[in-house]
């Protein structure tokens, strides 16, 4: 009799042995989530801040390279949760709804603000604001979309633009702006930014506007663009390996400039492809 209750007690404490542990691996992408709602809120304010001690600190502080570093900082927590979750088979619709609310934040309202306080409101009021809700509405409608999508079928790529990498493009254009150190840098780079610098006016007055306009429309478009979250890396080819390692070398030249042109080209790659496939009416590979 006392045995049976022993094993019984042991069964029990074994149980509430797993429920505990199978909660903590469920708290540990929730917690990578709400890391990334924090640097996205953390953004918002360290852009309002910049902002509004701009006139007072010009000589001393490089404004809205902080908020832009905490976004691209978000992005990497958005990638390392949904890798964990999928890694530890804790996917769960809370934690797709909550990924998404954080998301809005994130690479939604913050980036936007950031664009906006940096560039934008030197516009027409009404057309910067116009840009800035347009960009904010298409990241929610794309996020909704994303989390529909999800539940119907998980594909090997994103259908429309990923709203990280449309506030990593927005983020790395205002690194970008504000990197001085490009005057050591030689080649292709300081030729590219001695143009910028020459040009800065209509960049930021017609060419960030309208990449803003360009991106928010895109996230909400049909257009496929590669995914990672199904790419076998046992069968990298040695040209994409070598291609990789280029890319890294360039992180560490000029992260700044790199970051911004690989996002670049990750939008037009898209959006020429789903061109060229209309044009010449390519049809899709069945799956």
């Amino acid at each position: 009799m006392a045995a049976s209750k022993t094993r019984a007690r042991a069964k029990v404490d074994e149980k509430n042995l797993n429920s505990r542990l199978r909660k903590s691996i469920y708290l540990l992408p929730n917690t990578l989530t709400a890391a990334n709602m924090v640097l996205g809120l953390l953004a918002i304010v360290f852009a309002i801040n910049d902002s509004l001690s701009l006139p007072l600190q010009a000589n001393s502080v490089i404004p809205f390279v902080v908020p832009a570093e905490l976004i691209i900082a978000a992005a990497f927590f958005d990638f390392t949760d949904g890798f964990v979750a999928r890694a530890t088979g804790t996917t769960s619709k809370f934690g797709m709804e909550f990924d998404s609310l954080s998301d809005l934040i994130s690479f939604g309202v913050a980036p936007a603000l950031l664009i906006y306080l940096s560039v934008l409101r030197y516009l027409p009021l009404v057309l910067g604001l116009s840009i800035t809700f347009l960009y904010v509405v298409c990241t929610a409608i794309r996020l909704a979309r994303f989390n529909v999508q999800a539940q119907i079928e998980e594909k090997s790529h994103f259908t429309g633009l990923p709203s990280p990498a449309a506030a990593g493009l927005l983020a790395s254009y205002v690194l970008l702006a504000h990197w001085s150190g490009w005057y050591e840098k030689t080649i292709i780079v300081n030729k590219v930014m001695n143009w910028y610098e020459e040009n800065i006016g209509f960049v930021e007055l017609t060419c960030i506007p309208i990449m803003t306009i360009v991106i928010a429309l895109v996230m909400v478009s049909t257009i496929a663009f590669p995914s990672l979250k199904k790419w076998n890396w046992e069968r990298v080819k040695p040209l994409t390996l070598a291609f990789i390692l280029v890319v890294l070398f360039l992180l560490v030249y000029a992260v700044q400039f790199t970051s911004f042109a690989l996002l670049t080209f990750y939008l037009l790659w898209g959006i020429t492809r789903a061109l060229t496939k209309k044009v010449f009416k390519i049809k899709p590979k069945a799956a």
